[in-house]
């Protein structure tokens, strides 16, 4: 929760609104005006936009952008904070009423479901460079995940509901496919839906060509319908990421034996950064695995 005392009052954005003390004067530019207008609505990059409205509101008013490198939803609200750090000096907004469009730069974290949240986002979204997306508890249609996702290198969710506009559950290895090149970590936590996964689950995954720079790999509450065998080839291909794996606690007992047979592979090969949790299973196996897993310090 948020301490009173580092929120700001929530900030006036004038957009297209007449400024204070008087109209805007007409600005003599050594360009043409149509370059000039072409620069205010296609700045090469946030940092570019922002020098521009300190030079001339001009930009501004023909462009109006709130530039927010962190958005996170507020606790117990249906409201947002910006932070220009990701720790402090937090201010409250309300995307529903503001005007401007946003340009989300660094991180979005949604921790709650909110009616049409991610949707708004998109719509009110004007360049996609979010480098670290963190969804949890929504319903999200995959073309809006595709969207935010864009640019993501750390992707985080949780106990979502991923569907096509016409209703249809998409699957995992769809989602993982839907990632740029940057991917370095995803975490993944299943809901009591779990028809997004099956037998060619992981073989399917393991086609894919855009996760050769995967850092990390966690799935949570997993079902026993994905297969052992290629979730240990799975885990030979990616022998420099971190992989956990966390199974539900409903999986068979003949599962079961099929994950302790891999479990004892991977102690027996000595490789790090692997661990596989399970109810019932051999703590003393658990304990060898877990000593051998380096964690970093990441948002999940």
């Amino acid at each position: 929760m948020v301490a009173p005392s580092k929120l700001l009052p929530t900030p006036v954005f004038y957009g297209k609104r007449p400024w204070p003390g008087g109209p805007s004067i007409q600005q003599n530019w050594l360009l043409p005006d149509s370059m000039i207008f072409y620069i205010a609505k296609n700045p090469s990059s946030s940092k570019v936009y922002q020098k521009l409205v300190q030079t001339c509101k001009f930009f501004f008013e023909k462009n109006p952008i709130i530039i927010i490198p962190y958005l996170y939803r507020c606790k117990n609200s249906t409201k947002w904070c910006i932070s220009q750090n990701g720790y402090n000096r937090l201010i409250k907004i309300d995307l529903y009423t503001i005007s401007t469009k946003i340009w989300i730069t660094h991180n979005l974290f949604i921790n709650k479901h909110i009616e049409n949240c991610i949707a708004t986002i998109v719509q009110k979204n004007f360049r996609f460079e979010i480098l670290r997306l963190c969804v949890y508890d929504n319903d999200i249609i995959f073309d809006d995940l595709k969207v935010l996702a864009s640019s993501a290198k750390r992707v985080s969710l949780r106990n979502n509901s991923i569907k096509y506009k016409n209703g249809t559950i998409v699957m995992l290895d769809e989602i993982l496919r839907c990632f740029s090149r940057n991917i370095e970590y995803f975490s993944f936590r299943f809901r009591n839906d779990v028809s997004m996964v099956n037998a060619s689950t992981m073989k399917n995954i393991l086609k894919l060509q855009n996760l050769e720079n995967l850092k990390c790999f966690y799935l949570h509450d997993c079902p026993d319908t994905l297969s052992v065998e290629d979730l240990s080839a799975f885990i030979k291909k990616f022998g420099n990421a971190k992989v956990r794996l966390d199974f539900d606690s409903n999986i068979s007992e003949e599962y079961k034996e099929q994950l302790n047979s891999l479990i004892c592979e991977i102690i027996e090969s000595g490789v790090p950064n692997r661990v596989i949790k399970y109810d019932g299973q051999d703590e003393d196996k658990l304990e060898i695995m877990d000593s051998r897993f380096v964690r970093i310090d990441v948002e999940t």
